[in-house]
C-alpha cells in the first residue's frame, strides 16, 4: 500500500470517529436525562397522567379563589378561567401546578416530560439516605 493511500484511510478513519462522537454528544444532548433534574421514564409520564393526579379545582388550588384578574385564576395552556368548585384538573405531582383536564396538558406532558409551567420533572426526587460511617481510617471534620 503506497504512503498516500494509508494517508488516505487515516483521514477517513479520524473523520468517522469525530462524527461518531458528535453523534454521542447530540444524542445526549437531546435525550430525556438534562430535562427536570433526572431521567424520566415512560412509566413515569404514564403515571403522572394516570387517574390520580385528576383532581377538583377546589382541591387543586387548596384556598379560596383568588380575586378576578390573577394569573392563578387562568390555565396555563388555554387561558380560560377556572370555572371552580368541580372543574377536573390535571395536577404536575412534583410541583403541584395544574391545569384544565380537557385542555392538551397531556400531550405536553407526554412530548416534553415536564411541568408547562417551571419545567420541572414530572415526580419529585427521590430523597438519598446519608453515607454510614466508614471503619478505620482518618476521620476528617466537615464544617
Amino acid at each position: 500500500m503506497s504512503a498516500g493511500a494509508v494517508l488516505a484511510l487515516q483521514i477517513a478513519a479520524g473523520a468517522l470517529v469525530a462524527a461518531l462522537v458528535v453523534a454521542v454528544i447530540v444524542a445526549a444532548a437531546w435525550g430525556g436525562a438534562g430535562r427536570g433534574g433526572a431521567a424520566v421514564h415512560d412509566g413515569d409520564v404514564e403515571r403522572a397522567l394516570g387517574a390520580a393526579t385528576v383532581t377538583t379545582y377546589e382541591r387543586a388550588a387548596g384556598a379560596p379563589p383568588a380575586p378576578e384578574g390573577k394569573a392563578a385564576d387562568r390555565c396555563a395552556i388555554c387561558l380560560s378561567e377556572y370555572a371552580g368548585g368541580d372543574e377536573p384538573v390535571r395536577m404536575v405531582p412534583a410541583c403541584g401546578h395544574f391545569f384544565h383536564a380537557e385542555c392538551g396538558v397531556d400531550g405536553w406532558l407526554r412530548a416534553r416530560r415536564t411541568c408547562p409551567l417551571c419545567r420541572g420533572g414530572l415526580w419529585p426526587m427521590p430523597r438519598c439516605q446519608p453515607m454510614p460511617p466508614q471503619d478505620g481510617g482518618d476521620a476528617v471534620a466537615v464544617p
